[in-house]
Parts: C-alpha cells; sequence; structure tokens
C-alpha cells in the first residue's frame, strides 16, 4: 500500500474528524482519560488548523487514516514545566492533536508519520519540536520516544486531568 503525508485541506474536514473519533474511542477503550467530555480537537479547533496551514494528514493509498499538527508560538501549560526543563532555543514548533487510525496502528505507521511530521518542521525552519501527551498514554510515549524526543519534565494544560508528560526533540 501507498502511504503518504500533506497538508490538510478544508475537504478532508468530514474524514478527519472520523479519525479524531476513532482517536477518542481508542483513548476510552485503553481507560486513557484524555479528550473526552468534549475535551481535544473539535469541529472548529481542526478548521482553525486547516486555516493556519498547521494540519497534516496521512494517507493511505486514497483515504486519510491519520491527523496532526505542526502549531507554531508559545503553547499553554509549556513555560510552567516541573520535575524537568526545556532545553532553550529561540523558537519552537509543537505537534498536537496527533492520531491515526487503531486499524493501522502495528503497522509502524505512527512512527511514520510522526517522522514525517518531523521532518516537515524542519522544512519549515525549525529546529525544537516539542510534543506532549497524557501519562497514561504508554502507546504513544513509545513513539515520541522511538523517534528520537527526549522524557524533558511534566506540564499542566488547562483541562480535565490535564496533566502530560512533555518531550523534546533538537534537530541539528
Amino acid at each position: 500500500m501507498l502511504y503518504y503525508v500533506r497538508k490538510a485541506k478544508a475537504s478532508d474536514l468530514d474524514d478527519i474528524l472520523k479519525v479524531i473519533q476513532n482517536g477518542r474511542e481508542t483513548l476510552e477503550n485503553n481507560n486513557i482519560p484524555q479528550w473526552r467530555n468534549n475535551e481535544g480537537p473539535n469541529e472548529a479547533v481542526l478548521k482553525k488548523d486547516i486555516h493556519l496551514g498547521e494540519g497534516y494528514v496521512l494517507i493511505e493509498t486514497d483515504r486519510i487514516v491519520g491527523f496532526g499538527t505542526i502549531t507554531t508560538g508559545i503553547q499553554d501549560g509549556y513555560a510552567d514545566i516541573t520535575e524537568g526543563q526545556w532545553i532553550d532555543t529561540d523558537e519552537y514548533v509543537s505537534i498536537h492533536r496527533f492520531v491515526i487510525l487503531s486499524s493501522i496502528k502495528q503497522r509502524g505507521m505512527s512512527q511514520f508519520f510522526l517522522g514525517h511530521l518531523i521532518s516537515f518542521s524542519k522544512m519549515l525552519g525549525y529546529i525544537d519540536l516539542r510534543v506532549d501527551t497524557h501519562p497514561l498514554n504508554y502507546g504513544m510515549q513509545r513513539v515520541i520516544d522511538k523517534s528520537g524526543f527526549s522524557y524533558q519534565g511534566n506540564i499542566i494544560l488547562d483541562c480535565a486531568d490535564g496533566e502530560r508528560k512533555a518531550y523534546q526533540l533538537i534537530l541539528s
């Protein structure tokens, strides 16, 4: 099968929402209290991601099977890191809303997709990449670790059960 990554388009929104819903169900089935009770990505947030050019989709042949963002600017909660610290650089991007369909997770596609987001970040001129995930989201933690990120500490997001493990990757 052919897999590739491209920028998300407005016409992708319905398919992206389906991938997000599948991600919500997967998190719930694994007892991970993330993206619950209408928290996490919603239609308005995804439209904004697409409009700003920050949304990316993972394509399997001709269907959308993943979504993620490369978000620029200072992120809420990132300044107050505990039990560690960021390696300081001038500017950074954050990878958010990273999700792929549960049906393709065992094929190494999470690492494939994250690797492409890392490459796109570098092509955009960024060498400091950050990502966070829920402390119980062990699958995502493995993908982050395998992709070269280093655990830097914990952050708190302004949402229910907002504790997150924070990671950073400095590219050369």
